[in-house]
């Protein structure tokens, strides 16, 4: 969660208020105790919600805790996104708090990194509960342009239905502390023994520990295909 004094998040409002959008709650469920979905209503007919485009809350006067868009509908008057909440930690309180009709909550719209490239045929995202709308933000795009793709998720045990409730397909589901923990246990993957895969665009993102393990059994099976790396948080490890 990025953390910064108050005072400059304070100027950041003032100086750049094109990245600022002030939006109504529509909807706001959970899909299960940790899992909610948020919808925004509001004027985002400026963005271009590519794969992986991120909003960003101010949580507390000197935190903020950033989330992928999963889906923007065609006017772009809406979007969704899907939040892990774990824990008392103030990002989830702030979740947690978001009712339908809340108005006047304002957002930062930060982008995205560019981590879909349509013209690579396969295409692999790597994650877990905190990488779900990220998935849900590339479905569309994998489908639209007849990619050859696979979703790998661990999930704790009480989540692991969360994939077919949100919609997604292509997915392999893993459990926590399983394979994503041991280097070797990641090199026995068929994706990783299959050559017609070895040019994959491969995007690791969720857990830090996990994302080395596996960045390191593609280099060591010297995957041909780029890989890209964002963690999303790290035991022990406040604010990444």
């Amino acid at each position: 969660m990025p953390t910064a004094p108050k005072w400059l998040n304070d100027a950041l409002e003032k100086i750049a208020p094109s990245f600022i959008r002030t939006v109504k709650v529509e909807e706001s469920v959970y899909l299960n105790p940790q899992v909610k979905k948020i919808r925004l209503k509001g004027n985002f007919t400026s963005l271009d919600f590519t794969p992986g485009f991120t909003i960003s809350f101010r949580v507390t006067p000197t935190e903020s805790r950033h989330y992928t868009v999963s889906h923007a509908d065609d006017s772009k008057k809406a979007i969704e996104f899907v939040a892990y909440l774990h824990g008392n930690a103030v990002g989830a309180d702030y979740i947690n708090n978001l009712r339908a009709d809340d108005q006047k909550i304002k957002l930062a719209v930060l982008g995205s990194d560019r981590q879909y490239d349509p013209k690579v045929e396969k295409q692999v995202i790597f994650g877990d509960e905190t990488s779900l709308g990220l998935m849900l933000s590339f479905l569309p795009f994998l489908n639209r342009n007849n990619h050859q793709f696979m979703f790998y998720i661990e999930l704790d045990e009480e989540n692991m239905v969360i994939a077919e409730e949100i919609g997604l397909r292509n997915y392999t589901i893993f459990s926590k502390n399983g394979v994503f923990r041991s280097v070797e246990c990641i090199q026995q993957l068929p994706l990783l023994g299959n050559p017609e895969w070895s040019d994959a665009n491969i995007i690791l993102t969720g857990n830090v520990n996990s994302i080395q393990n596996f960045r390191k059994a593609l280099k060591l099976k010297d995957h041909k295909g780029k890989i890209y790396v964002k963690g999303y948080w790290l035991e022990g490890k406040k604010g990444l």
